[in-house]
Formats: C-alpha cells, structure tokens, sequence
C-alpha cells in the first residue's frame, strides 16, 4: 500500500471464516492508524495533555460482590478467581495477541513444531522449559514441577463444584469422559496406570512429554496448555510443604495398586469442604510461577499483585511486570462506576448497561476510553430439576416447591415462551435503549465464533415470546394447579438481569396465577458453590459461559453432557429422571395441586426425557470424538442433532452472546500500543485482564 502524500490514513482488516458445511460467516474487523511523514512534513506521538495517577499502580473496580471462589487453578473456575490466576501462575505456553490458533512460549523455551518436540503421528509433543525459571519465592521450576502440577490437574479433573481439569485431561487419558474422575476407585490401578502413562518428564534435559492415546492436533493440545486453569505450573515443593503433596510411593514401589489409593484420596481432596485452604488462599510466600504474585488479599474484598522478582526480563512478548495490581470487588455498580469516574480507579468491569450512557459522556469528555470486540461468551436462565428443598428454605423458610418441579419438560417450556427476549434485547439489555451493542439473540449452546455453529434456521424448538402458548403448557403439564413460591437468583450487582427477572416474574404470574416467582440477588462466588448434586437451592438461576479453548466441545461439554460444570449441579441425570418417572408411574408422588389421575401421563413424559437425554449424551461424546479427528462432516451434523434435542428438552433460557468491551481511561494502553492483546476470546472469552499486557502511561 501506498500514499502519494503525508498525514494520518485510517486503514482497518477484516477478517471472514467460513463454516464450509453451513456457509455461515464470522467476521472480525480492526482498525489502525498510519502516519505517512516526508522530510517536510515530520510528524511525532501525540501524548495528551492528561494526568496519569500513581504511575506504578493500576487499579480496577470489579463489580463482583464477593469476590472469588479460589486461587488454586486446579479448582477454581469461575471468572472472578481466573483473572488473578492468570496472571500470578504461568503456562507453557500462551495465546499469541488476539489469536486463537497461534501460540507463544511463555515457561516453555519454544513452542514445539513436527520434527521438533512433535513426532510424526501426533501423539507425542515435548516441551522443553526456559533455564533458571524460578518461582515467586526462589524456589526453582523443573520439568518435574510441570509434570506434577499435569498429574495434579488430572486427579482433579472430576471434583465438585466442577473443575478445569477435564480440557487438558480429555487429550490425556483414554475414553476419558469429561468432568468425571480418572481413578474410580481405591483400587483402580488401571486410572492409576493411564495416568502416569499420560505424562513423563526429564529433569537431565529439562523436557516434559505428552503421550496421548489418539493423534491430536496441535491447535487442539496447545489451547489446553495455554489455559491457566488446569493448564497452570504450580510449586510441587510449596504444595508439599503446606500438606498438598501427592504420594508417589506405589509409583516409586511399582505397586499401581497402592498409587492407586494415593491418588483415589487426593481425588477427594478436589471436592469442595474438602479443599486444601492455605492453595485455595495462597500467602504471599506461596510459589506463584507467573509474572506476578499474590502480595495481599482481604477476602471478598480486593487482592494485590504484585511483579514476581524472578521473572525473566528476556522473555518475548511476555514483558516482565514493573506495576502493582490493586483489584476491589466492590459491593455494587454504582460504587464500581463512582471509583472509575472520579479517577480512584484506572479500569471498571462488570457494569450493568444502563452504565454506558454515563460513560459514553466520560468518552466525550475525555475521561475514559471504550473498545468494543467479538467475545466467545453467552448468558443465559438455567433450571435446576433437582432443588435441594433443605438448601432452598434456608434461603427462605416462606419458599415452597417440589424439587422435581423444573423436571417436568412441559413447565420448562412454558417458561421459556413466556420470557420477552425482544424486550429483553432491546430496551433491558438495551442495544435499542442506549445506541449499543451489548450482545446478540441465540439459541442453542454452540454460539458464532465456534468451530461449529448451528444457526437458528436450521435448528428447531428455538422459543419466541407467546404467552398463550405458553399458558397452553402448563396446563398440559399437569403442575398447573400446583402453588409455588421460588427466587429467581440473579448475581449481586447484576442490575440488568435481576429487571429481565423481575419482567418474567409478570409474565409468569400471568400465564399460571399459582407461579409466585421472586427475583433474588446472591453474591455470584455463593452461587458457584452451590453447583453441587442434590444441594443445589436455585430452581432457576442466570449464568453463563466463557471459553475455555475456542472449539464446540468446550460449550456442549459443560452446558449439555451429564456430570457438566452445568448439568451436574442442576440434577441432569438420566437415572434421576428414570427413577422419578417410576415414582410418577406409580402414583406415589403427593403434593398439594397434584391430581393423581395425571401422575402416569408425567411419568411416561419424564421417561421419554430420559431416553432424549441419553441419547443426549450419546451424540455429544460421538460429536466430541468426530471434532478431534477434524472430522467434519461428522461433527457438525451430530452436534446439530444433539443442539436440536437440547432445545427441544428446554434446559436453558438463552438470554444473548456478548459483545464484550474495555471501560478504561485514556492513559491505559494494549501492549506495543496494542489493545488487541487484551481481547483474545479464548481469554476469560475475552473479558479478563493480563495486566503485564496493560500499559499505564
């Protein structure tokens, strides 16, 4: 390209992929600027006139009352505790820029190719660490801490709440099925023996290997190294001293039977009252092995990062820090925003949108700077089928419905046609109310930007608001005369959907006078603890989903496939709803409103779920198999078949996919200029923060 004469030239590169088995596009466009100069015309940066507060410093106002649920990156896996994982525990490697499919090395020396670390079939790939890595503490990093902290993440792949380990662990280990564990018993010497075949190391050459049973590209591989949950380094000697430590004594004995034991009980230690606290809350003496470290942390309330004093400075692209990191949780929006536009804080997240308005007028003004770009994350309703009734009435003793309530498919469906997504979209949401794109309607688990995405069209059930119809369900669902009385649970702060709560509630109300449902704050880390089998208190709760790693699988997998991050703590379970079908069958079931003449007619429609649900389950495994074999004929028409019966089976309202944005002030810059380094979707689907990627200045 060229120019005939000096000045400033705006020049933007979109990019289009092409679903080849739909033709459906996704495109993302980026705009930049160039200066042509001439020896007559020079030209220099601008730097604005504005003050930059507390150079060494930046502070971000969260609107995240609560604060996280753990540190520990074999644990946690919700937004608020990633983000200081990310960036205090190191990967092997990491997401280069905005792109999803190349990589750099981050602990690693290189990013291993064919030929050079990758052997011919794709079942082989080893890493060679950087020499003199160290932990924020002194401690050394070795290939023998990266293989600990792999088998670490592997006995933790089936813990509840659920965990990141099944993303790495479905490469390792052979018909692996996700969120479940590897070892299944105290005797289970074949887990045991899977395991350590999965993984070796070399601390002579500083190399880690990864054997994996099928051959596995590595766009897929590399995407699970980079995630920082699972896929962190820990310290294996802090682990051991803070009573951490695994025991390898069967693997030194070659005794698989006693290993098996060892790792059977650590397995426990993954499920939550059983958590170690001391890596749930590391001190700051902890061995943290990214570019920063934990320095102070007030529970619920803000965390301090610091810059590790042993991260190399030689490292490309991953520059070592020279900022404190100061993150409050702040009780609610307005003290978040408050903070933001008085200048006591650099950056603001987790805004409602009816924010924007009042910081497009900081944009004019120049207080602030927005950014706007395509994320891989979707929001939506989901109902539990299986509600704790102990839990439940210690939120509210006046609360009140059978736990299987939301098992009933036709109750599902009545409630997703009485939900005004045009409203919703338009004037709650606001893309119409405020001139913004926050997000767009979808249907279906799969959302654009996946390597497959099953539009609407061809997709069938997608709801559409029809109170009449959806009154019409629930009197054939046989609980129409059934009072119930429940909270809708919307996370603290969350302004926006707790009014889409409180419109549903209307609607409702409206199409069975016996639904009284009530919209209900409760701190977000509250609510990822309560995703536990049969303690679960929320009949409907909203959530949501960011990528893990930019393939379908990390969507279906979590969200439909039964022991899910989702489906496990919402009662999915094909034997739950046989055996509720049976108690219906028999007319054993009594609750007030209840006619014992329709008890048969729900069971037969809790059976027929199951057998859906199964089926379910079938087509996601084999969809999974087909993705990782890059076949993709296969894959796309069996995830299409199973998006078409989670539709049909109603398990989810789905609200929108975001549109995700940066609300920071105009000193806060992307590194080398760059804001593109802090939008890569496979990131926290693009909206947590790798502070040694922001620039203050």
């Amino acid at each position: 390209m060229t120019y005939s004469s000096p000045g400033l030239y705006a020049v933007s590169l979109t990019v289009v992929t092409e679903n080849i088995t739909t033709k459906a596009t996704y495109s993302y466009t980026t705009y930049y600027t160039i200066a042509v100069s001439s020896p007559t015309v020079p030209f220099s940066l601008f730097k604005p006139l504005v003050t930059v507060p507390n150079p060494g410093t930046i502070v971000v106002a969260e609107n995240a009352p609560g604060g996280p649920f753990s540190f520990d990156p074999d644990i946690d896996y919700e937004a608020v505790g990633y983000e200081v994982i990310l960036n205090v525990y190191g990967t092997l490697i990491t997401y280069y820029g905005a792109n999803t499919t190349e990589f750099i090395p981050m602990l690693a020396e290189y990013v291993p190719t064919v030929g050079n670390g990758i052997n011919s079939n794709y079942t082989e790939y080893t890493f060679k660490l950087r020499p003199g890595l160290r932990a924020s503490n002194g401690d050394p990093i070795t290939a023998y801490d990266v293989w600990y902290s792999v088998i670490r993440d592997v006995l933790c792949s089936g813990g509840v709440p659920g965990t990141p380990g099944w993303i790495l662990t479905q490469y390792l280990i052979p018909n692996y099925t996700p969120f479940t564990f590897v070892v299944t018993a105290p005797n289970d010497s074949q887990g045991a023996q899977e395991i350590i075949n999965a993984v070796t190391y070399d601390n002579a050459t500083d190399t880690v290997t990864f054997h994996l049973p099928k051959p596995t590209s590595p766009e897929a591989l590399f995407t699970a190294l980079s995630m920082t949950l699972g896929g962190a380094v820990l310290d294996a000697k802090w682990l051991e001293q803070v009573g951490d430590g695994i025991n390898f004594t069967g693997l030194y004995n070659h005794n698989m039977t006693q290993l098996a034991e060892a790792f059977y009980q650590y397995e426990q230690t993954c499920n939550e009252g059983n958590y170690n606290t001391e890596v749930q809350w590391p001190p700051p003496t902890a061995g943290f092995t990214g570019p920063y470290y934990i320095a102070a942390y007030t529970p619920g309330q803000s965390v301090v990062l610091k810059p590790n004093p042993y991260w190399p400075n030689n490292i490309t692209y991953i520059p070592r820090p020279n900022t404190t990191v100061i993150i409050y949780w702040v009780k609610d929006p307005e003290t978040a925003y408050e903070m933001f536009a008085s200048g006591q804080a650099d950056i603001v997240t987790g805004l409602p949108s009816s924010y924007v308005p009042l910081l497009q007028q900081l944009e004019a003004r120049g207080q602030a700077s927005l950014y706007e770009f395509p994320a891989l994350a979707e929001l939506f309703f989901a109902f539990n089928i299986n509600v704790s009734q102990s839990a439940l009435h210690s939120i509210n003793p006046a609360y009140s419905m059978p736990s299987w309530y939301f098992a009933n498919p036709l109750v599902r469906e009545a409630f997703a046609y009485a939900f005004n997504y045009t409203q919703y979209i338009n004037n709650i949401l606001g893309n119409a109310k405020y001139h913004f794109n926050f997000g767009s309607p979808y249907c279906g688990a799969l959302i654009q930007g996946l390597d497959y995405y099953i539009p609407p069209s061809e997709l069938t059930g997608c709801p559409t608001f029809n109170l009449t119809y959806a009154r019409q369900l629930m009197q054939e669902s046989g609980f129409y005369n059934i009072s119930v009385y429940f909270p809708i649970v919307i996370a603290s702060g969350d302004t926006t959907d707790f009014t889409a709560a409180q419109m549903w509630a209307e609607a409702l109300q409206a199409i069975d006078p016996n639904i009284q449902a009530q919209p209900l704050y409760m701190p977000g880390v509250t609510m990822y603890g309560d995703l536990v089998p049969g303690q679960n208190p929320m009949g409907i709760y909203f959530s949501g989903w960011i990528a893990d790693y930019p393939l379908a699988s990390d969507f279906a997998n979590p969200i439909y496939l039964q022991g899910g991050f989702f489906t496990s703590g919402d009662g999915w379970d094909v034997n739950y709803l046989i055996n509720l079908s049976a108690y219906f069958n028999a007319s054993k079931v009594s609750w007030p409103g209840l006619s014992p003449s329709v008890e048969p007619q729900i069971g037969k429609m809790l059976w027929q779920e199951a057998i859906e649900y199964q089926q379910l389950n079938e087509l996601i495994l084999k969809a999974d198999e087909a993705e990782l074999a890059n076949n993709v004929t296969a894959a796309y028409q069996l995830f299409r078949e199973g998006e078409n019966i989670a539709i049909q089976l109603y398990m989810y309202v789905y609200a929108y996919q975001v549109t995700a944005h940066w609300f920071v002030k105009p000193y806060m810059h992307g590194y080398m200029g760059m804001i593109s380094w802090e939008e890569n979707p496979g990131i926290g689907g693009g909206g947590n923060s790798v502070y040694w990627w922001w620039v203050k200045g």
